[in-house]
């Protein structure tokens, strides 16, 4: 029976081999231009430096690109006809049952042909990306990112598209990792969003970590109150930083910052049992209309329908209508105002740049960066007090994770949210394997919404340890 056994497997082995072979090649395959490569190298190679693949890749962009164009028509022409039927339904006494199932059917279409539209823009947006690696000659930045803090693993995927502008001016950081003064791992991701020139989010994005690092480092030891204190210290030393620089070249770049920070709680509360050492906390800073929110689960999974899944706001957007950041605004001289959207605007002209600039308005009442907003009389314009109309000081809230009920964090700019709700975009994330997938299906969703603006999403998720 041992020697059965041991031929069984040697048969079971030999006929894997050439399973392992095949699965070996397959991996060294440029699908679009149906070739097989003997290794990666060779692979990449021929990514980067063939023209053939060069011109098989440009094909099949504008091929989706004219697939884009049908599909617009194809929801207009849907759109169209569900107009038809409601007005038909409206008109009648007694609903009938055809044109009830005849809407049914309509938006089914016209969900599954926004569902294409959104994989065609992924397809595009990867493609811009990839070219744009190739002209850098820089490597991809990273989309995924493991890390472990106190009991929890921590798991956080990104999507970045340009979507429909000329220029990319989102960015993220997905490796944000520092220690307590203790030697505790703290670790955080954030979302920025870039205004006026991409400037001040890339100043953003090299020194942010790098400054809370410094600030943590100044602390006793880690506590809520450290933390909180540090991160106010490393935004306003980064705002003021660049600052220097703009003031220099006079430049109006600015941006705005959603971050989120998981850290182990050192000292639980007295009298609550459940928060024992190793337990982790988040905290969420907001600086602009960048926004967070969390999954979390109500009720028991044991339950009919199983636990219900609620959109938990993290942050407050900072918008210039904001009745308190209104009235800070204009305490100083500021005005705010519609102009297509709620803005920020300096009571009057400025020189600024060597030109003349009669007016001027930012549609976010807080953001790093953005010189002529914060200094405005610096530049003749008369009626500011001291101390910037916008400022860049982060709203923060701590909240305990609770891997129980606390299931992931959304993290986004104000291309999502401006189209997608916070429910909405929860529940597209929770649908999905990985926080990867499931910040690429809510940017997917998110364009097919017709936003316009660059979108970002992050999703960043957790595991108890045993």
């Amino acid at each position: 029976p041992v020697a059965s056994v041991a031929m069984e497997g040697t048969k079971g082995a030999a006929a894997s081999a050439p399973r392992r072979k095949a699965a070996a090649e397959e991996r060294h395959v440029c699908y679009a231009c149906k070739r097989r490569f003997p290794t990666a190298s060779t692979l990449a190679r021929h990514e980067r430096d063939s023209n053939l693949h060069r011109r098989v890749m440009e094909k099949r962009e504008d091929k989706m690109r004219k697939r884009k164009r049908d599909l617009v028509m194809a929801c207009r022409g849907l759109r169209h006809q569900i107009i038809d039927v409601d007005e038909v339904l409206q008109s009648q006494a007694s609903l009938s049952e055809f044109e009830r199932s005849q809407r049914t059917v309509l938006e089914m279409q016209l969900q599954q042909v926004l569902g294409e539209y959104g994989q065609a823009q992924e397809f595009l947006e990867m493609a811009r990306l990839n070219r744009q690696v190739k002209e850098s000659g820089e490597e991809q930045p990273p989309k995924t990112r493991e890390a472990r803090v106190g009991k929890l693993q921590l798991s956080a995927g990104v999507a970045c598209w340009q979507s429909n502008k000329d220029v990319q001016e989102d960015r993220y950081i997905i490796d944000i990792e520092f220690e307590s003064p203790e030697g505790h791992t703290i670790a955080g991701v954030a979302v920025m969003d870039g205004h006026s020139g991409s400037l001040c989010v890339d100043y953003l994005v090299e020194h942010l970590g790098t400054n809370l690092s410094r600030c943590m480092s100044s602390k006793e030891r880690l506590t809520d109150e450290t933390l909180t204190a540090a991160v106010q210290e490393a935004c306003a030393m980064t705002d003021e930083d660049f600052l220097k620089k703009a003031r220099q070249t006079e430049d109006l770049d600015g941006s705005t910052l959603i971050l989120a920070l998981v850290y182990p709680q050192l000292e639980p509360p007295a009298g609550n049992a459940s928060r024992t050492p190793g337990c982790c906390r988040l905290l969420v800073a907001c600086v602009g209309d960048s926004r967070a929110v969390m999954c979390q689960a109500a009720g028991s999974e044991t339950e009919v329908g199983g636990a219900q899944l609620m959109a938990v706001p993290l942050s407050d957007d900072h918008k210039p209508n904001r009745e308190d950041e209104q009235r800070r605004v204009e305490s100083r001289g500021g005005s705010v105002d519609f102009e297509g959207v709620w803005r920020v605007f300096i009571p009057g002209p400025c020189k600024f740049g060597g030109q003349l600039i009669q007016r001027w308005g930012l549609a976010v009442s807080r953001a790093f960066g953005d010189l002529l907003m914060k200094e405005a009389e610096r530049y003749d314009c008369v009626g500011v007090a001291p101390g910037g109309l916008i400022i860049a000081t982060p709203e923060i809230r701590i909240v305990d994770l609770e891997p129980s009920t606390d299931r992931f964090v959304v993290l986004a700019s104000d291309g999502v949210w401006d189209v997608i709700s916070s429910q909405d975009a929860i529940s597209i994330c929770a649908a999905q394997a990985s926080p990867e997938l499931a910040a690429q299906t809510l940017l997917r969703r998110t364009y097919a919404s017709n936003s316009d603006d660059n979108i970002t999403a992050l999703v960043l998720t957790w595991r108890l340890l045993s």
